[in-house]
């Protein structure tokens, strides 16, 4: 596989030169990182470009990144497998029992993302363990060692719950209740009324009819609509759609609660066997190619956009600026940083992702000894993000200190922190290299080491680094420099905690300065 690249040189001759860069010369491991940051589906399309894209594709390193985190406590010891794909398959598949049987666990084999089941046994049922009322049964077809039958209510309630960090982050669920007839009734004159939403939120609400084969009676007037009955599934079951949540990613805690009650009739109703609440991952694919023009006019709607948008994006919108539609908004937050939080944060989205990224400013930063004129100066330039910045003016103990929760991250997200500076008659930082890190509070994070000074020749002789021992600092588009503080991997599965990024250096004790410092950038890595 081959990829040409081609450029006009601006004041040259006119000719056009052509570079070929021939990706299967990549090493294999490469192309296995690369393929591990798409999707199940692209992996399996990339398999068939040559051999060695699909040994890459077929890899442990790119099926593992497919799973979810703690993968191993899904899998019954009993079991065993070849590969990571062939596990990923498995649980796609075949659904686990997980909890002690409490709910059923797989994985959506176009995406990854995660489904359960809730049991009956993990539900609250109105009066399920009264005789009189209910029953377990134990029946081959079901998924748990019982469910439970509906014997005669009139009084029908039925409410699950699942916490929001079980879920897959960016993901469209819909929940559906999983049942069987035998011998129902009932069930004919009312619909019963679903609901699906955050716990202490108005959900997505709706009503269905229960029984399969409900008539129009003369008091029901009102046209119904296919979806509120119940549907045929492949295996055996039927469902009712409860309602959707789009889960953004960004509640770090809270329970998605779904309901199924009809107790305006007072009739009695019965003949039903429950196998629980499933909570599916729904996959749309707004860039197929084949998409008509409706679907189309779809990709381009509001609501296409929207999802894509971070919650509670309106608080960050300029109230000055207008537009015509969430594609812009989100155009606008892809190539527009806005200042947030009262101008201590600034925020933009990855263009080609929609990934989250920030930098924190000065005033967002523990910086030693920022606040002494003798060492460090605020200024204003006009080509800062921020209304002032610091200027290190000299100082034998350099120290810089940002925190972000990680929950202000996009899940499932690699990052890369930055230092963000300019020079001004810069001294003292070709001695020693600064030692930089990043890693949640707490743990052991990723480290690097970089001189701050860009003029190579400066740094003497005898400390001159070995190749890739430490950096250098690079020119941005925007006229500043940076330099790789270190990286993060967001899995997007933990509840707390905070990302942390330091600079320092003090081993030396020789002054240094004629730094001016913008911030610490947060950038998503596409």
């Amino acid at each position: 596989m081959k990829c040409k690249v081609s450029e006009m040189e601006e004041g040259g001759n006119g000719e056009l030169s052509i570079d070929t860069l021939n990706l299967n010369a990549l090493p294999q491991d490469c192309i296995a990182t690369i393929i591990s940051f798409t999707s199940p589906r692209d992996a399996c399309r990339l398999s068939i470009v040559s051999t060695i894209f699909k040994l890459a594709a077929e890899s442990d390193a790119v099926w593992e990144s497919f799973l979810p985190s703690q993968y191993q406590a899904l899998i019954p010891s009993s079991l065993s497998f070849s590969s990571k794909k062939e596990l990923y398959l498995s649980l796609c598949e075949n659904p686990v029992l997980i909890e002690g049987g409490r709910k059923s666990f797989w994985l959506e084999k176009v995406s990854g993302k995660k489904c359960y089941m809730l049991s009956p046994k993990d539900l609250y049922i109105e009066w399920v363990n009264t005789p009189t009322y209910w029953r377990w049964v134990s029946i081959p077809e079901a998924r748990f060692e019982e469910v439970s039958e509906l014997l005669s209510v009139c009084w029908f309630e039925i409410r699950g719950k699942i916490s929001i960090s079980r879920l897959s982050p960016m993901t469209l669920y819909k929940a559906y209740l999983v049942f069987k007839v035998h011998d129902g009734y009932g069930f004919d004159y009312y619909p019963v009324n679903l609901s699906v939403g955050l716990v202490g939120t108005d959900g997505s609400m709706r009503t269905a009819y229960l029984d399969p084969e409900h008539v129009l009676t003369e008091q029901q007037s009102t046209p119904v609509e296919d979806e509120m009955f119940p549907k045929a599934r492949v295996d055996g079951w039927l469902e009712v759609e409860l309602g959707e949540f789009f889960n953004e990613g960004c509640v770090c805690d809270g329970e998605l609660e779904m309901t199924t009650i009809e107790i305006d009739g007072g009739n009695w109703k019965g003949g039903l066997i429950f196998q629980g609440i499933e909570i599916r991952a729904v996959t749309p694919n707004l860039c197929d190619a084949n998409l008509g023009l409706d679907s189309l006019s779809a990709a381009e709607s509001d609501t296409a956009w929207e999802s894509l948008l971070p919650c509670q994006y309106q608080d960050l919108v300029p109230t000055l600026v207008s537009f015509s539609s969430k594609k812009d908004i989100y155009l606008s937050l892809g190539g527009n940083p806005v200042l947030i939080e009262g101008g201590r944060k600034s925020f933009w989205l990855e263009k080609a992702s929609g990934k989250k990224c920030y930098m924190l400013s000065p005033k967002e930063l523990y910086i030693e000894w920022v606040n002494t004129p003798t060492y460090w100066s605020w200024v204003r330039i006009l080509e800062a993000r921020f209304e002032k910045v610091p200027k290190l003016i000299s100082v034998c103990w350099f120290e810089i200190r940002g925190k972000i929760s990680v929950c202000m991250l996009s899940p499932k997200t690699h990052y890369k922190a930055y230092l963000v500076y300019k020079v001004r008659n810069v001294y003292g930082f070709e001695f020693y290299p600064v030692k930089l890190s990043v890693g949640v509070v707490g743990t052991e994070g990723s480290k690097r080491a970089a001189y701050l000074e860009p003029e190579r020749d400066r740094i003497p002789i005898d400390l001159q680094p070995t190749p890739n021992d430490v950096q250098f600092p690079k020119a941005r588009v925007d006229g500043w420099l940076e330099v790789e503080m270190g990286e993060f991997f967001n899995e997007g599965c933990m509840n707390a905690g905070e990302l942390e990024m330091s600079a320092l250096e003090i081993e030396g004790g020789n002054w240094k300065g004629g730094l001016i410092f913008q911030g610490i950038e947060i950038r998503a890595i596409a």
